[in-house]
C-alpha cells in the first residue's frame, strides 16, 4: 500500500511541474535594469537630488582668446571686477557655449593710455579700455555729454545709460573703425572746499583746480582754473596754490582729499562726467561666430549700467569715508536758483560746442538738444547699486 501512494504523490508532483512549465500560455521572464546615476548638487537653499544618465556627456565650452590693454592699473576695480564682470555676462548669454580666455594688459605695460584707442584700431590688442577725453577732438559726438552745463547727470548710472543711447542714436563714425563693446562714466563732480560753498558768488576769484572741458566752465564763473594732475592736487592744496577742487566723490578716500577739504558741493553743471570706452578690433569682432556677436550686444547696457553702478559706488563709499574722519565732512546740494543762476553763466559752452559740432559736419544743435532729453531722461530712473 506504501509504494501505492508513494507512486501516486511522485506522479502528481511531476504533473505539477508539467503544468507551470506550460502556464496559461504567458511566458514570464525577468530582467534587471540599472538605474541611472545620481548627482547632488549643493545650493544655498538646500540640497537637490538631480537624476542624470550616464551616456550623456556635456559639451565643451568653446575658448575664445582675447588681449586686453587698459589705462588702469591692475589693482583698479575696473580690473578685478568691471572688465572681468562684463565677459562673465557675454558668457552666460551664451549658456555657457563659449569661454572668453581674456590676457589683461594693466596701464602702460603694453600702450600708453591715449594710445590704446589706436592699439585697439590696428590691432595691437584685441580689445581695450580707456578715456574718450584723452583725444578729445577725436570723438565730438560723444563728448557733447561731457560739455559743463549741457547734460548734467545725478549718478554715473544714469551716465552710462545716456551714453549707450547716444552713441546707439547716431552711430557715430568717430568710431567707426573699432566696435564699441561698452561705454562708462567716472559720474558726475563736486567742488571739494573747507568753506560751505552755497552760492555760484563764493566761487568768484576763487584758484579751483579742474581738468579738461571744466576749465571753459571756470572762466565763465569768474573763477581762477588751475589745470594739474591728480597726483599734484594734495600738496597744491596744502600750499595753498588751490582754493577750490572739482573732482568725482572717488578722490575723497582714493587721493585721500578728505584729508584736506571739509565740505562738497554737488556741481554736475561744472563736471558732468568722463566717458570711457570698452572696444574691439574690427577684424577681431567679424571673426566672432554670429552667436558670440549677439550675446555681446546683449549685455551692453545691462554692462555699462553696472559699470555705471560700481562708479557711484565707490563715489558713495568715499563720501561716507569723508564723513568718518576726525572733523566729519558735510555735503552740499545748491539750492534751485543758485544752480540756474550757473546753468545760465555756462550757457555759452553750449553755443560753442554746438558751433564746433556744425564745423566737424554734425547736426550740433540736434545733438546737444538730444544730449539734454537722453540724460535728463535717464536721470529720473531708479538704478540698482552695486555691491562689491
Amino acid at each position: 500500500m506504501k509504494k501505492f501512494i508513494l507512486g501516486a504523490l511522485s506522479l502528481a508532483v511531476i504533473a505539477c511541474i508539467l503544468l507551470a512549465g506550460c502556464g496559461d500560455g504567458t511566458e514570464t521572464t525577468q530582467t534587471t535594469t540599472k538605474a541611472p546615476a545620481q548627482t547632488t548638487t549643493k545650493t544655498s537653499a538646500a540640497t537637490t537630488t538631480t537624476t542624470t544618465t550616464t551616456t550623456s556627456t556635456a559639451a565643451e565650452p568653446v575658448t575664445i582668446k582675447l588681449t586686453f590693454a587698459s589705462e588702469k592699473p591692475s589693482t583698479h576695480f575696473d580690473q578685478t571686477d568691471n572688465f572681468p564682470g562684463f565677459f562673465k555676462m557675454v558668457e552666460e548669454a551664451t549658456n555657457g557655449k563659449y569661454k572668453l580666455d581674456v590676457e589683461y594688459f594693466p596701464v602702460n605695460t603694453l600702450l600708453e593710455p591715449a594710445g590704446i584707442y589706436d592699439g585697439v584700431a590696428s590691432g595691437v590688442v584685441d580689445a581695450g579700455q580707456s578715456s574718450s577725453a584723452y583725444t578729445s577732438q577725436r570723438f565730438p559726438l560723444l563728448l557733447t555729454l561731457s560739455q559743463p552745463g549741457i547734460a548734467p547727470p545725478k549718478s554715473a548710472q544714469a551716465m552710462a545709460k545716456a551714453a549707450m543711447e547716444l552713441y546707439n542714436k547716431y552711430q557715430p563714425e568717430e568710431f567707426a573703425d573699432t566696435h564699441i563693446l561698452y561705454f562708462y562714466p567716472t559720474g558726475p563732480g563736486w567742488m571739494h572746499a573747507n568753506e560751505a560753498i552755497t552760492t555760484v558768488e563764493q566761487m568768484k576769484n576763487k584758484k579751483i583746480r579742474v581738468s579738461g572741458v571744466g576749465v571753459r566752465a571756470i572762466e565763465l564763473i569768474g573763477g581762477d582754473p588751475i589745470a594739474m594732475p591728480m597726483g599734484d592736487v594734495y600738496e597744491s592744496a596744502q600750499k595753498g596754490i588751490i582754493d577750490f577742487l572739482v573732482s568725482p566723490a572717488e578722490t575723497l578716500e582714493g587721493w585721500k582729499h578728505a584729508e584736506l577739504f571739509k565740505y562738497s558741493t554737488f556741481v554736475p553743471y561744472i563736471y558732468s562726467s568722463d566717458i570711457f570706452f570698452v572696444t574691439m578690433n574690427l577684424d577681431k569682432w567679424n571673426s566672432l561666430p554670429a552667436d558670440l556677436q549677439a550675446a555681446f550686444e546683449s549685455v551692453a547696457i545691462d554692462g555699462a549700467v553696472r559699470a555705471g553702478a560700481m562708479w557711484q559706488y565707490q563715489h558713495t563709499h568715499a563720501m561716507e569715508y569723508a564723513k568718518a574722519q576726525p572733523g566729519g565732512h558735510e555735503d552740499i546740494t545748491l539750492s534751485e536758483v543758485e544752480a540756474n543762476k550757473l546753468i545760465e553763466l555756462l550757457k555759452p559752452i553750449r553755443d560753442e560746442y554746438v558751433a564746433f559740432l556744425d564745423s566737424k559736419g554734425l547736426p550740433g544743435e540736434e545733438i546737444a538738444a538730444e544730449a539734454t532729453r537722453i540724460v535728463a531722461e535717464a536721470n529720473a530712473l531708479e538704478y540698482e547699486p552695486w555691491q562689491p
